[in-house]
């Protein structure tokens, strides 16, 4: 927006409002599909690069030590308010892609991201600084 640089990955929720108002141009989605909020925006996949997927997700975590009758209330609250369409319909058009899942869902996203981003921090020997 200030002309410094030529592009950038950003957050859609972040990003959503300068889209929309003609300050940013979305070129592509890191995702495998594309997102709700930009259904005229293709991801890179379907432009010809491969294995570009850096979506975001949020999630609520709580203490390993919650009793699971609280996890899971909190679950059912959380996925009910997520499934309200009013909620949904608001959580898309501030460029969130509501997507309620199970505790046990989450776990296995977590570690799908886990081993995903340790293998290309070995791979390119990233270190922090």
């Amino acid at each position: 927006m200030g002309g410094q640089v030529a592009g950038f990955f950003g957050d859609v929720p972040g990003l959503i409002g300068h889209v929309r108002g003609g300050k940013l141009r979305a070129v592509g989605v890191a995702a495998p599909k594309r997102h709700p909020a930009l259904p005229d925006v293709k991801t890179f996949e379907e432009q010809g690069f491969k294995g570009i997927d850096t979506n975001n997700w949020y999630a609520i975590f709580v203490s390993s030590k919650t009793p699971l009758a609280v996890v899971e209330t909190l679950n059912k609250a959380v996925r009910a308010s997520l499934t309200a369409p009013d909620v949904n319909a608001k959580l898309i058009a501030l460029g969130a892609e509501p997507a309620p899942s199970t505790p046990d869902e989450l776990a296995a996203l977590l570690k799908t991201d886990t081993e995903k981003w340790s293998a290309l921090i070995k791979a390119k020997n990233i270190r922090g600084e």
